[in-house]
Parts: C-alpha cells; structure tokens; sequence
C-alpha cells in the first residue's frame, strides 16, 4: 500500500513523511496475514481440541465397525468342593447308596466365540451413525479453522488500523505544536490575545491526550494479536501492510449460493441430523429379531466322564416382543431431535444468508467511504493551509485554525478508518460464504 503524507502544513511535510513511512512502512521481514494464519493454526488450542474430537469421532467409527467381528474369549478356572457330587441312586444289590458324577476338584479350560448373523440393521445403522457424527466433527474442525482465521485476520487489521490512527494523533499533536508556537511568537509581539495563546495551549494538551489513547490502541491491538499466534503479549509486532487495491466483491446471489453450499454449520447440522436418524434406526432395530451363532471348544477335568473336552456349536435367536414401548419411545426421541437439528439447519441457512448480505452492503458502504474520503483530503490540507495564513495576517480568528485542524485530522482518521472497514468487509464476506 502506498503511502500517503499526512500534511498539517508545507512547513512540516517533510517531517510527517518520516513519521509515517516509520509507522506505516513495512520491512521485508513484515509478517503478512498468510503467514499469521499459518503460525496461529499450528498453536491454536481450540483447533487443537477440535482436531482431538476429530480422531474420537474416527475410534468411534472404528469400534462401531468392530461390532460386526465375532468375539473370542479364552476362560479356564479352578472349582474345590466340599465333597464330591453323587446322584441319589440306592442300589442295594451292588452296595451303592449314592453314584459320584464330578470329582470334588477339578480344573477347566475352554475357548469360545460369538457372531451376529442377522440384527435388523441395528449394526448397520450403528456404523452409519458414528460415520456421520465423524463428518460432523470434521466440518466442526473446518469450522473452528475458519473462525480462527477470521480472528486472526480481524486482529491484523486492528493493529493495522491502530498504528495508523495513532500516526495521525501523533500528526495532530505535532501540528498544533506548531500553531501553538506561532501564537506563542504573535503573543510576545502583541499581535495575539492571551485569549490565543490559551486556547492553542488547550488544543495542544487534548492532542497529546489523544496521542496517548492511540499508543496505548497499538499496545492493545498487538497483545490481542499476539494472544491468538500464541506469542508474549508485550512482543513487538511487525505487519505488512494491506493492498490498497480492494478486490471486486463478486456477485451477491453466487456468494449468497456458495455460503448455503460451504460453511461449515451447514455442514455439522446435517451429518448431526444424519447421525441421529440412523441412530434411531438402529434402536428401533432392536424390536426385530436378533441372530447369532457362538460356539467354541472345552475341556472339564473328570474322571467320571467317558470325553471330557470337545467342540460345540449352535445358533440363537433373541427377540423381544414386549418391553413397554421402551424401545419405540427411545427410536421416537432420537428422531425428534433429529427433525430439531434439521430446524436448526433451516434457521442456520438463513442467518448464513443475511450475514452475506450484510458483509457485501458494508463492502461497498465502504469503499464509497474511500472515495469521499479522498476527495477531502486535499481540501483539509488547503483549508488548514490558508487558515493559518489567514491568521497570522490578523484575517482570521484563532479557532478557525484549531478547527481547519481538526477538520484535518478527521479527514485522515476517515480515510483510514475507511480503508480498514473495507478490508474486514472483504475478509467477512469471505468468511460468510465460505471462502475464507
């Protein structure tokens, strides 16, 4: 961006060339905003918790996935009785009164497994759920880098906006010095009232006042931009500065369609609705019947038995045919928060769209601003110009200069002021459609 003298007068051009091309130039080692985006996404913790959510969402997946796996179990045990275990058989033929069936120790060992067969999609339907609350923490993740980048890119532009403004406080302060030197000179002379000399002496302590209020607006405006790249807060800070040229807003009705289409709200609201209908299905799934089939092999330590180990096999069928309504109650729930969620989705669209809106009004509402400021720059500089010659020729009283420069001084606070609103229009409006 070029920059622009701040001219109080032609006397002291020179000078607050210098100070701006101090305050305002940027050295090659000037941090742009493409690179603060970049440090701050490597250290912001929010992004970090979000992409944390992102991998439990991708387990979560993972585990629904392994509900379809068949299950193995390895079990072995030990059992001591009080004395071994005998069927009450009287055979007095053979004198038994009593036959021993198990031994009153034993060891036992065996390994086993299980499998769904058929579950109505209540796996299914599972896994498509924890697949669309994946896409949810995904699009959450996309969105908290965007809300970041927005952060960031405001903050840049605060400090921006704030060096520059105090760059014209400090013009201010240094061009009502100067008048308040000529009246001081004219006074002595007696060609100025006392009257003079102590309202340019007010006029000199509110500029320096306001100086004051501008430093202390660049030391906020860094440690606020600090906070978010995750540097000390007192740190310097050295930014690029913007492109004077703003780019051409493109056409409201496509920013307003690729808003719909990209955010990332959007997004979240419909795998959350998505994950939550396919969870209902999957509860209501459980009213079906329910297959599966398990089998294994074990040995039972037993000096009664003819075979004490073996495998074995079988199926089972589980179906539920009364609970209360516990099952088609808790289907139900799950499917109106759904249609809630798809509410909220509908009233997110909308809020989308008038936030695209409003971001692309501002933009032209200032960049019109830029236009108008402009073309009073110069006739600030002149105005001031001839109200000090003016009064130094005994033409004019002392507050139309004080108020030439104040006129001044707002002149360049409105240009820059305009400049810097017409920036973050941009970057919202990127931000609002979806393409920031």
């Amino acid at each position: 961006m070029k920059n622009k003298n701040i001219q109080p007068g032609k006397g002291c051009q020179a000078g607050l060339a210098c100070l701006l091309l101090a305050l305002c130039g940027r050295s090659m080692a000037a941090e742009s905003m493409e690179q603060a985006w970049a440090n701050a996404l490597q250290v912001d913790h929010t992004l970090a918790a979000a992409g944390q959510r992102e991998e439990a969402a991708r387990h979560g997946v993972a585990a629904a996935e392994a509900r379809r796996l068949p299950t193995v179990n390895l079990n072995a045990g030990y059992t001591r009785l009080q004395s071994e275990p005998a069927a009450a058989i009287n055979i007095p033929a053979l004198h038994l009164n009593g036959l021993p069936f198990a031994q009153d120790e034993s060891y036992s060992a065996g390994v086993s497994f299980s499998a769904p067969l058929f579950t109505a999609g209540r796996i299914s339907n599972g896994i498509a759920a924890a697949g669309a609350m994946g896409d949810a923490a995904r699009a959450a993740s996309q969105m908290s880098r965007n809300e970041l980048k927005l952060a960031v890119a405001e903050a840049y532009v605060g400090v921006l906006r704030a060096q520059r403004l105090n760059a014209v406080a400090i013009s201010h302060v240094k061009s009502i010095e100067r008048h308040a030197d000529d009246v001081a000179q004219l006074f002595k002379q007696g060609y100025a009232a006392r009257h003079d000399l102590l309202a340019a002496q007010v006029a000199l302590a509110d500029a320096r006042q306001q100086a004051l209020q501008g430093a202390n607006g660049v030391a906020l405006a860094g440690a606020a931009y600090n906070r978010l790249l995750g540097r000390g807060q007192d740190q310097a800070v050295d930014l690029a500065e913007l492109n004077e040229a703003g780019a051409a807003a493109a056409d409201l009705a496509a920013l307003i369609a690729a808003g719909r289409g990209q955010r990332g709200e959007l997004g979240q609201l419909s795998a959350q609705e998505n994950a939550l209908r396919h969870q209902s299905a999957s509860v209501a799934a459980q009213r079906a019947p329910q297959v599966g089939v398990s089998g294994g092999w074990g040995k039972l330590q037993n000096r009664y038995l003819v075979e004490d180990k073996g495998w074995w096999i079988g199926v089972a069928l589980k179906w539920e045919l009364f609970d209360g309504g516990l099952v088609k109650r808790e289907a139900a729930q799950l499917g109106a928060n759904a249609q809630a969620v798809a509410e909220l989705r509908a009233d997110a669209a909308d809020k989308i769209e008038l936030q695209v809106r409003q971001s692309w009004l501002r933009l032209q509402e200032a960049a019109a601003r830029i236009e108008v400021a402009r073309a009073a720059l110069a006739q600030a500089d002149e105005t001031l110009d001839l109200s000090r010659e003016r009064y130094r020729a005994g033409l004019a009283p002392n507050s139309e200069v004080l108020d030439a420069e104040t006129r001044r001084m707002g002149a360049y606070a409105n240009r820059d002021n305009a400049f810097y609103d017409r920036a973050l229009a941009q970057l919202r409006l990127q931000y609002a459609s979806g393409r920031l």
